[in-house]
């Protein structure tokens, strides 16, 4: 680990680089697909600490070690702003500070979690299922037609990446706790948006597969049609998703 301080190093590469502010919230964490690596903070940041490793003579990061080290320097900077404000961290909580629990919406919004929750467990059993089989595909393309095995690889890189990545943001839009705010909004909009563009990529996958293993069209097209459902009711959920701009990534 460097010696360097994680606030340091963050104002060190903010003066370095142009990045784009907010633009690691509503993508897909897929770095190595990602367009717009140089302008994130997030991968700038992880780049650091994979340079140190190599630098120390390791394999690896230690991703506990930096959330740690991350959190220690955090909890040094609170207790220097409430030092300062002359605030009492240790103090109980006046009636009107406490943060209320915030309850998750009923109705659709949690339709289209649940429901994309279903699908990723689904699939999870699906592909464990079908292992051998796709792996056999896999092998049979590569001796007859390389650009078919990159497009069946590819396709099930997609399903697995993508295969709770829905449920997780759909959830994020529908209990944001700033619902009222324009920055709550925003979140919920761009959570949303992020989320119905990994259901149609999904849906693009799955229909490569089916190209493949046309044995499992019945299995397949029940995939479709849920996660068509999925799509049309977030889209009547969150009418101005697709509306919202991700910052950087939709200029």
């Amino acid at each position: 680990m460097s010696d360097e301080k994680i606030f340091d190093r963050l104002d060190r590469l903010m003066n370095e680089r142009d990045f784009v502010s907010g633009i690691h919230n509503y993508c897909d964490r897929w770095c190595e697909r990602c367009l717009f690596t140089s302008k994130c903070m997030v991968y700038a940041m992880e780049e650091e600490e994979h340079r140190e490793a190599e630098r120390a003579g390791k394999t690896e990061t230690d991703p506990f070690a930096y959330v740690h080290q991350v959190f220690q320097e955090v909890s040094e900077k609170l207790r220097q702003w409430a030092d300062e404000q002359g605030i009492d961290l240790n103090a109980e909580p006046d009636e009107d500070m406490k943060i209320a629990e915030v309850k998750r919406k009923s109705g659709a919004s949690d339709f289209v979690s649940i429901e994309s929750e279903a699908y990723g467990k689904w699939l999870m059993n699906w592909l464990k299922e079908n292992h051998t089989e796709t792996e056999t595909i896999k092998k049979e393309l590569g001796n007859t037609d390389t650009h078919a095995l990159a497009a069946f690889t590819d396709a099930l890189e997609v399903l697995g990446w993508y295969m709770f990545f829905p449920a997780a943001k759909f959830r994020r839009a529908s209990s944001d706790p700033y619902e009222d705010s324009d920055t709550g909004h925003a979140d919920r909009n761009g959570s949303a948006k992020v989320a119905i563009i990994a259901v149609e990529r999904t849906m693009a996958a799955l229909a490569v597969v089916l190209r493949y293993m046309p044995s499992h069209e019945d299995e397949m097209l029940d995939a479709l049609i849920r996660l068509d459902r999925i799509r049309k009711q977030a889209l009547l959920d969150y009418p101005e998703a697709m509306a919202f701009k991700r910052p950087g990534l939709d200029d």
